[in-house]
């Protein structure tokens, strides 16, 4: 799939025209983006070539006061560029999944739409049910520079059958997690967190923060979701589904043989660790029913358990108060397809003009300017230069999306105060040396055991939040829920799981 830098405007043209002849038939013919004529390359490059096209773009993000503007100045640019107009419709976050899926449902027109595996838009399902199309001869002939920016291996994370539904919006891929403590604490108790390995390593710094702070400061600050979900790969595992679902594999196994995390050890390991770690009062403890938030003291906490990445710290400030924090990594940078395959944009089957989607999708990941101007607005109104690539909000201005993750490339985004000069190459590095998945491009179907990871969600749901964030006695608790995870259906899960793996290594 290696291809030129830049298809021929006149070229395209010609391939539209042949595009729209052949989707004159039925309605059972194959869309566009299945039979089309390869667009060749050294042609004429000017728009006029390209015949008129509107598009609609459904984003992931809240609507903005003065999101009319950057509508009119983004159009402009891609007027220029490609021929086209583009309807901007933003949907907050919180509704996106409910709203896609019913225009999903109605057979409702739109053209291209950010999709995920768990953010909205049911990314697998939505293919399932042949909602989005193909793009494997799209992005060869529209967006060769797309392809070739993302690592080859990352492609897999949105293939299905054999084929890419699925443009990733190349971010930071890889994770890796560890701790973060702010650095007046590390200062006033003369700890070093370069020789800490393990969690557990942490407790005399916990203990001379819970003696030496006052009683509103939260040595370990965890919300009801506990942390075991974001340590997996900490404790040597890959998950499947989800971080929750029972039934994973082992990093590094490469029989890819499917156990249950629950029953081992380390899950033991872990929730009596949480558990002592309550008891001494380093976790707040409204811990079994707390959410992320800011403790009486003006800060998050004192120290918790993230996802470590380059430039997180300036993010890390601003949540605890604005002081400064140091980042420490205890485990390692990992990909899995839930990493990739969180932030998409897709080709709806209604589109009439995929083809010029996907020449869209090219310009939201090479051109930066139409990049920025979407995600942060127009200079001088909505944001100023500091820099050659730096950038400052303004306040209230009306415009700032905060979701330069979900439009593109973010390796072409502004720079915001305090991220490093060179943030996006050290994300880019980190992608490049994380370890993969062994199931990278393996995506679960749950039909066949629906009803069972409905009953296990149920359960989980009624014993995570004690287990997890130390506030029931896992002694007691423990057999209950392994008792009750398995009459819901877990060893079905698992089997289903090992069933659906083995055939796509097969296939391979």
């Amino acid at each position: 799939m290696k291809v030129g830098k830049k298809a021929g405007f006149l070229g395209i043209a010609l391939a539209l025209a042949f595009a729209a002849l052949a989707g004159c038939g039925t309605s059972n013919e194959k869309p566009a983006a299945e039979t089309q004529t390869p667009v060749q390359t050294g042609a004429s490059e000017t728009p006029d070539a390209l015949p008129p096209a509107k598009l609609v773009w459904l984003l992931r993000a809240s609507p903005q006061t003065d999101g009319a503007a950057v509508q009119e100045a983004f159009n402009k640019i891609v007027k220029e560029k490609i021929n086209a107009e583009v309807e901007l419709r933003f949907i907050d976050g919180g509704v996106y999944d409910t709203k896609i899926k019913t225009m999903i449902a109605a057979g409702e027109t739109f053209d291209l739409a950010f999709a995920s595996s768990s953010l909205g838009g049911d990314f697998y399902g939505s293919v399932a049910k042949g909602a989005f199309i193909p793009l494997d001869d799209l992005i060869k002939t529209y967006a060769p520079q797309t392809f070739a920016s993302i690592p080859e291996d990352f492609w897999e994370a949105v293939t299905v059958d054999k084929r890419i539904y699925g443009v990733p919006n190349y971010q930071i891929v890889a994770r890796q997690n560890g701790v973060v403590v702010q650095q007046r604490m590390l200062d006033k108790y003369a700890f070093d967190l370069t020789g800490v390995n393990k969690l557990e390593e942490l407790e005399p710094l916990l203990k001379s923060m819970k003696d030496g702070e006052s009683s509103n400061s939260t040595p370990f600050y965890m919300s009801k979701a506990g942390i075991w979900k974001d340590m997996l790969t900490y404790y040597g595992f890959d998950s499947i589904l989800s971080p929750m679902s029972p039934g994973t594999v082992k990093i590094g196994d490469d029989s890819l043989k499917v156990i249950n995390q629950y029953t081992e050890p380390s899950f033991l390991e872990h929730i009596k660790l949480i558990r002592d770690w309550y008891e001494k009062g380093y976790i707040n403890k409204d811990v079994a029913t707390a959410q992320v938030g800011s403790t009486s003291d003006g800060s998050l906490s004192l120290s918790m358990w993230n996802n470590i990445k380059p430039g997180g710290n300036a993010e890390m400030k601003a949540l605890v108060g604005g002081n400064d924090v140091a980042q420490h990594v205890l485990d390692r940078p990992f990909v899995t397809t839930a990493n990739i395959s969180i932030t998409l944009q897709a080709i709806s089957r209604t589109s009439k003009n995929p083809e010029r989607a996907m020449m869209l999708i090219e310009l939201m990941n090479t051109d930066k300017e139409l990049y920025n101007l979407l995600s942060f607005g127009i200079e001088n109104k909505h944001y100023k230069k500091t820099g050659a690539d730096r950038i400052e909000p303004i306040a209230d201005s009306g415009y700032f999306p905060n979701k330069s993750w979900s439009f593109g490339n973010q390796f072409n985004a502004y720079l915001l105060p305090e991220q490093p000069d060179d943030v996006w190459q050290q994300t880019i590095d980190l992608n490049n040396r994380a370890e993969r998945s062994k199931l990278l491009g393996f995506n679960f179907d749950i039909e066949p055991v629906k009803a069972e990871i409905a009953q296990t969600q149920s359960v989980l749901d009624e014993y995570t939040p004690g287990l997890l964030t130390g506030s029931v006695d896992p002694e007691k608790y423990l057999p209950q829920f392994l008792d009750r995870l398995k009459a819901a259906g877990a060893d079905a899960i698992i089997a289903e799981k090992q069933k659906q793996i083995d055939a796509w290594k097969a296939s391979r």
